[in-house]
């Protein structure tokens, strides 16, 4: 068990119950990175993911569908959101969504897993494997269960459409902008039953 493994005052690893989860989207966020002339670091956020986290009675079994809605996608500087946004990359008036629908878990160690799924950029689906972490549950002050999950993957921007936006090609090798760019998650979702009304 590595030392980053989320467990009980027992010592054993924590596994959410069975059911349905849904993401709770004020707090969860969806960031990405991308190097820039390859000697920098660019970055960008989506707010608001939605989506269902179906956990089974056998782990592997479970699944999730989420979305995130194109729009929200910033890089804090609005005239290349404008470029993002537009025709030329996202196209969000004609693809409004980024949507992920998994197909297979598998245990790597305790707590972190690999995610299979479809993920769709552009109008295009393409396969994509998460790397998943068990970051805990917890009930909070509402006496919800919350289930906290972290991810990443690396995806290619070729592989959605998506390429043409700054990928030039420099003297000293490499691009502007490269195909590969990392994605990261983070994650609470709570568990459907334990719904209840919240103060004002």
């Amino acid at each position: 068990m590595t030392d980053s493994q989320p467990v009980s005052a027992a010592g054993t690893a924590i596994i959410p119950e069975p059911g349905t989860w849904t993401i709770d989207s004020m707090h969860s966020f969806v960031t990405f990175t991308v190097e820039h002339f390859t000697i920098a670091i660019a970055r960008g956020i989506a707010s608001g993911p939605t989506g269902t986290i179906t956990i089974e009675s056998d782990l592997p079994s479970s699944s999730v569908r989420a979305s995130v809605d194109a729009a929200t996608l910033t890089t804090a500087n609005a005239l290349r959101d404008e470029k993002i946004h537009g025709p030329d990359v996202l196209d969000v008036a004609q693809f409004p969504t980024i949507d992920f629908s998994s197909r297979t878990l598998r245990e790597i160690s305790p707590g972190h897993y690999e995610l299979d799924g479809d993920l769709t950029i552009h109008g295009i689906t393409r396969p994509t494997t998460l790397d998943l972490s068990l970051r805990g549950v917890v009930t909070d002050t509402w006496n919800k269960t919350r289930l906290g999950l972290s991810a990443t993957a690396q995806i290619r921007r070729s592989d959605f459409g998506v390429l043409k936006f700054g990928h030039v090609p420099l003297a000293a090798g490499g691009f502007m902008v490269p195909d590969a760019v990392r994605v990261a998650l983070e994650v609470e979702a709570t568990r459907d039953e334990d719904a209840q009304p919240q103060p004002a």
